[in-house]
């Protein structure tokens, strides 16, 4: 069974790649609920992307996560929106993208301030590879 993945990279003020991610794509309705839920590990700078048609608000919550996340969330222009840090394993209250997003990233708690993400900073979404 293959698994889709991409880079998804954020940058500095000078434009110049700060961190990347490899990222699991969740593309499907089924994916997109399973998303995180039930893993108890992830490895450093990976994560999971979540992708819409178009920037919409978004809603997660951590049911069933055991994993604390910061969770990112991206427009349609590539640009950080809002991060909510160090969402909590099994917190059942709705984390709200607050603005429209296309794209969420749910990485390792801790990350998103180790790699100076914040809202207005610039992504990169790399090409989707196909892994084993």
């Amino acid at each position: 069974h293959e698994r889709k993945n991409l880079t998804v990279a954020f940058l500095d003020g000078n434009g110049r790649e700060a961190c990347r991610f490899l990222a699991e794509l969740s593309l499907t309705p089924t994916q997109r609920e399973q998303g995180l839920m039930f893993r108890t590990y992830m490895r450093r700078n990976t994560g999971m992307l979540f992708v819409e048609e178009s920037d919409v608000m978004q809603n997660f919550w951590m049911k069933n996560t055991y994993i604390p996340l910061d969770i990112v969330f991206i427009n349609g222009s590539y640009e950080v929106v809002h991060v909510h840090a160090g969402a909590r394993p099994h917190d059942e209250k709705t984390i709200s993208s607050r603005y429209p997003a296309r794209y969420v990233l749910e990485i390792n708690a801790g990350e998103a301030r180790e790699c100076s993400i914040r809202r207005g900073t610039k992504v990169q979404i790399g090409r989707i590879s196909l892994k084993p």
